[in-house]
């Protein structure tokens, strides 16, 4: 199956060759300046690529999901559903393409992120980071420094992506003083529909 992975061409200037998040260097990709339904497509084609490289995904199917989903992304798009939920709707596949893809980028997994208020006053600061999340299927989990930042998603592999991207808003933004140093966690798909609500106000119709 991994002979068909070049197939796929999974390009955001430039090449995404590896799925792992210590084999892509940060120059490797820039995701500076793109909006977030650019963001969403890179994350997921990263993601695509990996799951195909370690035989989770058919190579056959696999472009034509992916260019579904690209075909999806916009304003009226489920708030909160990565590429991941998207290719696994069974919660039992779901947790084992995020386990395997956590084998590979080691992460933390926070079993208690569903428990950390929202940091609304950040969001309120950063509107573009909201839109971002919501559209990549993440949240921001801690703020409350102004030295670092950490994201967490049930995706292992947007870490790299929406950190670069997020860094490169927090430059421009005159409430931010001084670089974060950003973190990027796992959460457990079984919590992840609260976390968007609480998150997102979901039931309040954001």
């Amino acid at each position: 199956m991994k002979t068909r992975v070049g197939a796929l061409h999974l390009k955001l200037n430039g090449p995404a060759e590896s799925p792992l998040a210590r084999s892509l260097p940060a120059g490797d990709i820039s995701v500076a300046g793109v909006g977030p339904l650019v963001l969403a497509t890179t994350i997921a084609s990263r993601t695509v690529t990996a799951l195909v490289e370690g035989e989770m995904l058919d190579p056959e199917i696999a472009p034509e999901l992916l260019r579904i989903y690209g075909n999806n992304l916009g304003p009226d798009r489920a708030t909160g559903q990565c590429i991941l939920h998207f290719l696994f709707s069974d919660e039992g596949k779901l947790a084992m393409a995020v386990q395997w893809l956590n084998s590979q980028a080691q992460l933390h997994v926070w079993e208690m992120a569903h428990r950390i208020s929202p940091p609304r006053s950040f969001y309120r600061a950063h509107p573009d980071v909201v839109d971002a999340c919501k559209v990549c299927g993440a949240v921001v989990l801690d703020a409350a420094t102004p030295s670092t930042l950490t994201t967490g998603s049930i995706n292992p592999l947007s870490g790299d992506f929406l950190g670069r991207w997020i860094r490169s808003i927090l430059e421009h933004a005159p409430s931010e003083t001084r670089p974060r140093f950003l973190f990027h966690v796992v959460v457990p798909p079984r919590h992840w529909p609260a976390m968007v609500r609480a998150h997102f106000k979901i039931d309040n119709g954001i």
